[in-house]
């Protein structure tokens, strides 16, 4: 583990952070779960994002488009 620091939380959220974690887990594998999730929800949202921005294009130029059928 890195160099270790002291953060100071409420205790509402130390209990929290106990029900997210597995037995034997401590709080900075915990956070570093957290972490990972926000990371990859916001990966999730960006793909969404792109997506919808992608069909409304398609959908606001279709005409631009040919099918692989008509090829």
């Amino acid at each position: 583990m890195q160099d270790g620091t002291t953060i100071q939380i409420s205790k509402k959220n130390r209990d929290e952070l106990k029900a997210i974690g597995k037995m034997g887990d401590d709080y900075n594998t915990v956070i570093e779960k957290l972490i990972r999730e926000y990371k990859d929800h916001e990966h999730k949202t960006r793909i969404d994002r792109i997506a919808g921005e992608a069909k409304k294009h398609f959908k606001e130029h279709r005409e631009e488009y040919v099918s692989v059928d008509d090829l």
